[in-house]
Formats: C-alpha cells, structure tokens, sequence
C-alpha cells in the first residue's frame, strides 16, 4: 500500500528551475563569469552544492557557502514577482491530505530555499515532515533523504511513493526500496526512461491521485 508521498520540490511542487538558472547565472557574473544552462544540468536534483559547484569547477572556480546565500537572496526576489507553483500543486497535496496520505518534501536544496518556495506557493503548513539538503550526510542519487523522510513520517520505506522531476532524484528513490514517480516537467518520458527508468510517470503532478488510488485498491 502507498501511505506516504515524499516529494522532491523543485520541479515538482514548484516551476523554479528557470528562476533558480537565472539568479545562479547572476551570481557568478558577480565574480565576471558567464554561464550556460548546460554547466548545472548534470546536477539538476543533487543540491546547490552539486549544482552551483558544477558551474564553478566548469569555470576553474571553487565553491564556496557564500555562492548559496548570493544566489538564494537573488533568487527570493524572483520569486516576488513570479507565480513558481505549478497549476496544480495545492490541489494535489489538499487532495492527498483528504486520502489520509501522509506527506513530506524532501528536497536537495537547502533549509533557506525550502522556505522560500513554500512560502511564495502557501504550502508551509500542508506537509506532515520537511526534510532538506542539510539535514542528511549525503544527497541524492544517494537514499538518505528519502529514508529520513519515511523515518520521521513512521512509514516503512517500501510504503512510500517519491514524486520526482529529475534523474538523480529517481536513483535515490529506487536505492532507498520506494516507489517512483517521475514527473515530465524538467526531463522528457523518453529521457527519463532511457536513463533511470522510473516505475511510473506523469505529466501533471494531479494524476498521482489517481495513481495511488488504483495502486491501493489493486494491492489490497
């Protein structure tokens, strides 16, 4: 049975990856670098560390904690004047809260950026656990997010559905013995497939509703 969905955030929950490029991309012309989308793609999922460091390395920079603070400040203002959740975010975790499915973020980003996004979406309250990228040793393709988020909700792992947009966050589900869910919104169903082959995709997040239900009913 599915008692829990444990969903990733950026991607997911909320339209941020083009805002999040934006302020990144802002951040490092700061320090007179010029980026391009495809020195954070491979790290799209794994956390801003992974993420701005890949950009850094590319560029024969370092990173370091003040690239995150510049880049979240940057981004925060952003936000203030874009809609970044999806049309039908707040529907679908209301609708999981009326199932009695149990739900939790777990997110690669950090505490700061978490907050962030929930704020701007008005979902901070909606959530049963909030679990991010500082909270664990390592992040995604690694399980350990993922297995905090089912410790704190008290849900065996293999009870948890994960909604997830990228690559990495789709490993990290199959290594921590969950289901998977991957939504099209940063990665097409064929690339998805090719390369992690999740257990199920979507193209709106709404239609998780929908999954669990026939799942529980053809599990029972």
């Amino acid at each position: 049975m599915i008692k829990a969905v444990l969903f990733d955030m950026d991607g997911v929950l909320v339209d941020s990856e083009e805002l999040t490029y934006r302020a990144a991309a802002e951040m490092f012309a700061m320090r007179g670098i010029t980026v391009c989308p495809e020195d954070f793609t491979p790290h799209i999922g794994a956390g801003d560390i992974a993420y701005l460091g890949s950009a850094a390395e590319a560029h024969g920079l370092k990173y370091d904690h003040e690239m995150s603070v510049v880049t979240y400040a940057i981004y925060e203002k952003l936000t203030e004047t874009h809609n970044i959740a999806y049309e039908n975010t707040y529907k679908t975790v209301a609708a999981l809260k009326e199932m009695n499915v149990m739900r939790a973020v777990c997110t690669s980003a950090d505490k700061v950026k978490m907050e962030i996004n929930l704020k701007a979406i008005g979902l901070s309250s909606m959530f049963d656990a909030l679990i991010n990228g500082r909270d664990i040793k390592h992040n995604k393709p690694a399980p350990d997010i993922y297995l905090k988020g089912a410790e704190m909700l008290g849900v065996a792992p293999a009870d948890c559905l994960v909604i997830e947009d990228a690559k990495n966050g789709i490993l990290a589900a199959k290594a921590a013995g969950m289901h998977q869910c991957a939504v099209t919104t940063t990665f097409s169903e064929k690339e998805l497939r090719d390369d992690v082959n999740p257990e199920f995709t979507v193209s709106d997040l709404f239609e998780i509703t929908d999954l669990i239900k026939h799942y529980n009913i053809t599990n029972s």
